[in-house]
């Protein structure tokens, strides 16, 4: 008996074929193009009634002419705020992106080009994954300075905490120079030094901390850097008075063939004593390239604002509200898309006065810039999300019906909502996936159903039989009783599947076909 088989789109698919995505080429598609027209020209041969046709929002944008200029952002941005070209804004948990941000954040410096812009940045990752700095370096850093700050506050004249004190503002101090920390004897409970060290090169440095006899330290540490096969000893005095660090190599300290390099630490004690920060100062040489891009972005993002005329400050931490102790902030903008009204909300519980926008409030409605995209990077313009996505994904679904008298539903899809389990990277820039969709999507139902593999292993182990188990399958319905799979915005699943195929390099398939992809309207 030969199989029937259903033809589409030039390759022929079982009957029992389920969910078929498949991306359809176009032409290239310009501005004042029509979306609607371009888009039934790539599906009207091929298109049957339950099809979802997926257009990507970046088609849509530019058929729409959606596009903004820095000069333009910059304006808005400082007539929004009532601020002046010598103000201060604070930008507020913006994800690390050129295509996303760069460029966003550029017309923000250069609406206060004779002021400054402060950076918040959270630690590790942004918000949606993207490295910002070292996770082992800003945990350990964070760790150091919380410890710090405690024994500061409890040591009274106890000896032994400034012992303490005089190893952790060492341990800081390496940090900055550009040395990894893998412990603090005293403090991590490993090592046999005082402090136990990684050079750049990976080199392993072992240092013993004292108050005033270097010498005595320098002989104490090439002991225990030779019991600990360590490849470098260091000896360090910390004067707490003074606010001072001497660090030399023992050895070659031992043998009067090196001096001590002094460091004053006075400036950087209000670093010290801010917990739950770190600053670019901080930081010193140290680089944090993003392990994909290889980009550090918390210094381009500093370059970018410079580039402006205006002082940037670029700060690390998982407090918002810190910005506060940089200066007087007289407009504040928050950069996240995901978290943005409920950062706005956290400013407003703190009693802020501030003027305070979302990247949604600037740029064009509905969504400001959020979603945007770097289209001319020399030029400084950015593309936007479209407009009116719902009516246009309701006029290609009506003139589908004029021309094809088929039914479909239509969906304008954005980034699709998956993590990259490799790099950690969650995609999902854009708002949502689905930036817009016809009337009978909008309508539907969460996707939600019985965990099938659960059930078929269950009934088998009781003993029923295949026609048993596929008679309560299809009778099954599911409850609040029955472990079901996790409900899902049925659009936010279709715009994934499409993202996914349409690829995000630009491969030529702005239009994406799902078929044999049921769901059912909301009751």
């Amino acid at each position: 008996m030969r199989r029937k088989q259903v033809n589409t789109l030039g390759f022929v698919l079982s009957e029992k074929a389920g969910v078929a995505v498949v991306g359809i080429k176009t032409g290239l598609i310009m501005p004042t193009d029509d979306i609607v027209e371009v888009t039934m020209d790539a599906v009207e041969d091929i298109v049957d009634d339950g099809d979802i046709v997926c257009v990507t929002e970046a088609v849509v944008a530019r058929s729409q002419n959606r596009y903004i200029t820095c000069d333009e952002l910059a304006e808005d941005v400082k007539n929004k705020l009532g601020i002046r070209s010598d103000g201060t804004v604070a930008v507020i948990s913006p994800i690390v992106s050129r295509n996303r941000f760069a460029l966003v954040l550029q017309a923000i410096a250069r609406a206060v080009n004779k002021g400054r812009v402060v950076v918040q940045l959270t630690v590790p990752r942004d918000e949606v994954g993207n490295q910002v700095i070292d996770e082992e370096f800003a945990n350990n850093r964070l760790r150091f300075k919380k410890v710090l700050r405690s024994l500061q506050e409890v040591r009274g004249n106890t000896p032994q905490m400034n012992v303490l004190i005089r190893e952790i503002i060492a341990a800081l101090k390496f940090q900055e120079l550009g040395y990894s920390v893998s412990a603090i004897r005293k403090i991590t409970g490993t090592g046999i030094a005082d402090i136990t060290l990684l050079d750049k090169d990976g080199r392993k440095v072992i240092a013993e901390v004292t108050f005033e006899n270097l010498s005595g330290a320098a002989s104490k540490a090439i002991g225990i850097g030779n019991d600990d096969n360590a490849d470098i000893a260091m000896a360090v005095a910390v004067d707490l008075q003074a606010q001072e660090i001497a660090i030399v190599e023992a050895t070659s300290f031992i043998a009067g063939k090196a001096q001590p390099e002094t460091y004053k630490y006075d400036e950087r004690q209000a670093f010290y004593e801010a917990s739950d920060v770190i600053t670019v100062g901080e930081i010193g040489e140290r680089l944090f390239p993003h392990p994909v891009t290889g980009i550090d972005y918390g210094r381009m993002y500093a370059r970018t604002i410079e580039s402006e005329g205006a002082q940037a400050e670029i700060v690390f931490t998982n407090n918002p509200l810190a910005v506060f102790n940089f200066g007087h902030i007289d407009g504040i903008i928050i950069g996240a898309v995901h978290e943005r009204e409920s950062l706005k909300n956290l400013f407003l519980s703190f009693g802020t006065k501030t003027p305070m926008l979302t990247v949604q409030d600037i740029g064009p409605e509905p969504w400001g810039v959020i979603g945007s995209n770097v289209s001319d990077i020399e030029k400084g313009i950015l593309k936007l999300l479209p407009d009116n996505a719902d009516d246009v994904c309701d006029s290609i679904k009506d003139r589908a019906r004029e021309k094809t008298g088929k039914d479909i539903e239509v969906l304008i899809f954005g980034d699709g909502a998956y993590k990259d389990p490799d790099t950690g990277i969650y995609e999902l820039a854009d708002p949502y996936p689905s930036i817009g969709c016809s009337r009978g999507l909008r309508s539907a139902s969460l996707r939600q159903g019985a965990k099938l593999k659960l059930l078929v292993e269950t009934m088998f182990r009781e003993g029923h039989s295949r026609e048993e188990i596929y008679e309560t399958l299809r009778k099954q319905q599911p409850s609040r009783e029955t472990l079901g799979t996790t409900p899902r915005n049925i659009t936010g699943i279709l715009a994934t599947m499409a993202d996914l195929a349409a690829g995000s390099a630009d491969a030529g398939t702005p239009v994406v076909l799902i078929r044999n992809f049921p769901f059912k309207p909301a009751k």
